[in-house]
């Protein structure tokens, strides 16, 4: 439901949004056809020479031509969006609070508010912004796999058998991650409130001799946001090795099966190189779908304490904030 909500601020940029996509799409679809391009020139350029080498290298600097070009526009486009976004919504939980009357804000805690109108929202935007870019990740995996099996189909099913295991600790830290990102953003909240009243009321501290006091409880808001930031990092610690690992075993697979397949005739030295390079590029939207993941989780959590602050209604006895 918060997309939905949300959708409206993005479709007022919506051409440039799409354009910038569209762009990033055709940038990925050339990055992908570069091993094809390499392992031609191997083949014919270098071993065979049945086609000159600089007919390749003339080929391989217009597709790093066109990918530069288009790859500084979408990257310079989509950050303006994010940006935009960012100041649409600020402006309009803002523009909302100066509505509410006082009775809400003897019931909520300012720090709460100064942290969803900050880190909250730079999740969203985050989110809304790069999530549909590293998406098209998945189109440029479809048009490497058919190249692959276009070359090979053993070799292909090689370099692809770590995938299920990427996208399963992907989904192991997803799952970890959720929970205790909610906590880290409501004890970030705890601090930058419990801050904020020790500034706005300074002097009804040093009038009762609270400093020690207020120190005190400064000094255990930390301890408390330090337990769910180890857990975050312990789990990212356990598996983020894991995700990095499996790359590689994809990679000595294809080296071992397609050098046997190499000294046998069955496929050239020039498919080996690209299936390397492949391998990685198959790896990329498996890593970044479970990034997505991890980001959904945390957007939709920060959403949820933003429209918490959006729904408030005036003279509603209801509109607390949950920490």
């Amino acid at each position: 439901r918060w997309l939905r909500r949300m959708w409206p601020l993005l479709a007022a940029r919506k051409w440039r949004f799409f354009g910038a996509l569209f762009a990033a799409l055709v940038a990925m679809v050339a990055g992908v056809m570069i091993p094809r391009v390499t392992m031609s020139a191997i083949d014919q350029g270098l071993r065979s020479r049945s086609r000159p080498l600089e007919h390749f290298v003339w080929i391989l600097g217009a597709v790093a031509l066109v990918r530069g070009v288009l790859t500084y526009w979408y990257r310079t486009t989509l950050y303006t969006v994010a940006y935009d976004l960012e100041s649409d919504l600020r402006t309009s939980m803002f523009g909302h609070l100066t509505r509410m009357d006082f009775a809400f804000y003897d019931r909520v805690q300012a720090g709460q508010l100064i942290s969803r109108a900050n880190s909250d929202i730079r999740s969203v935007q985050m989110f809304l912004t790069f999530t549909p870019l590293i998406s098209l990740n998945l189109v440029s995996f479809f048009v490497a796999f058919g190249l692959m099996l276009s070359i090979h189909v053993g070799l292909t099913l090689v370099a692809v058998a770590t995938l299920p295991f990427t996208y399963l600790s992907g989904s192991k830290l997803r799952n970890i991650s959720f929970p205790m990102s909610w906590i880290v953003q409501g004890r970030t909240a705890e601090i930058t409130t419990i801050v904020d009243e020790n500034i706005q009321g300074v002097r009804v501290v040093k009038g009762f001799a609270a400093e020690e006091r207020e120190l005190g409880k400064l000094a255990r808001a930390p301890t408390r946001r330090r337990g769910a930031n180890v857990k975050l990092n312990a789990a990212r610690a356990a598996w983020g090795p894991l995700r990095e690992t499996l790359p590689r075993l994809g990679l000595a697979g294809v080296l071992l099966y397609g050098g046997l397949l190499a000294i046998d005739g069955d496929v050239t030295i020039g498919a080996i190189v690209a299936f390397n390079a492949y391998v990685v590029l198959l790896q990329a939207p498996f890593r970044f779908l479970s990034f997505i993941l991890i980001m959904g989780q945390r957007a939709s959590a920060s959403a949820g304490r933003i429209f918490e602050v959006l729904d408030a209604e005036l003279d509603d006895d209801r509109a607390t904030i949950t920490t």
